[in-house]
């Protein structure tokens, strides 16, 4: 039987403050000039960062990578993601958050498969089923409030999937997606124009290029008539 220590007789305000405080100075030194932020008794373990991400209050975020000016709202469970530039994850969103075997396995029980450190009693001494997957995030994608993305799944650029989903299959380029489980409701962009911004790739230009042209970014024709002409 492992030894366990409830740790909860140690855990008050001023433990939590110090932990957080901790894991925020860590961070942001780590990452001095990228403009990091923390918010307010955030855990964050093992990640990686861009320029200018922002993680809000009470997040938990972990084996993750975020790409330049992507943030993450507060509240919201991170476990095991590469996410790219410009994504906006909304509040008390779960990404990775496990998984359990559903066929073949007897029991749905983590203790009956994996060797867990959080649990009292294990059986097992080595995992006989990976209950977590990585998920990937490209570019340019918001993830709406509340939503679930399981293990695994791949969104790519420009999506957006609605708040109180549950995503259990990929997600294409520039698709909007609803629901639990979530499916296509429809596309933001024809086809020419998304393969347009796939192929333009703005999420990759310098910070002159973006602040010069951000004005075509609020009509998507005026943005190709810009690339037309500097063709």
């Amino acid at each position: 039987m492992n030894t366990f220590i409830d740790t909860s007789f140690f855990t008050n305000p001023v433990s939590e403050y110090l932990q957080w405080l901790k894991c925020k100075s860590t961070y942001q030194l780590k990452n001095w000039g990228k403009h990091l932020r923390i918010g307010y008794l955030s855990t964050i373990t093992n990640c990686n960062f861009g320029n200018y991400n922002i993680i809000g209050s009470h997040c938990v975020v972990s084996n993750t990578t975020l790409g330049n000016y992507s943030y993450i709202n507060s509240y919201s469970y991170i476990l095991w993601a590469t996410i790219g530039k410009y994504c906006s994850i909304g509040p008390n969103v779960k990404i990775a958050p496990g998984k359990h075997p559903s066929s073949v396995f007897v029991s749905t029980h983590p203790i009956t498969f994996n060797p867990q450190g959080n649990f009292l009693k294990n059986f097992l001494k080595e995992s006989k089923f990976k209950n977590f997957e990585q998920v990937t995030l490209g570019n340019d994608i918001w993830i709406g409030a509340n939503s679930i993305i399981i293990d695994g799944i791949t969104i790519a650029n420009g999506a957006i999937v609605a708040a109180n989903s549950v995503v259990v299959k990929d997600v294409g380029p520039y698709e909007i997606v609803g629901g639990n489980p979530a499916k296509l409701i429809k596309k933001r962009f024809n086809e020419e124009q998304i393969e347009y911004l796939n192929e333009l790739e703005w999420w990759n230009k310098d910070e002159n290029w973006l602040q010069a042209n951000i004005s075509k970014f609020w009509n998507i024709e005026e943005l190709i008539d810009l690339e037309i002409i500097l063709e």
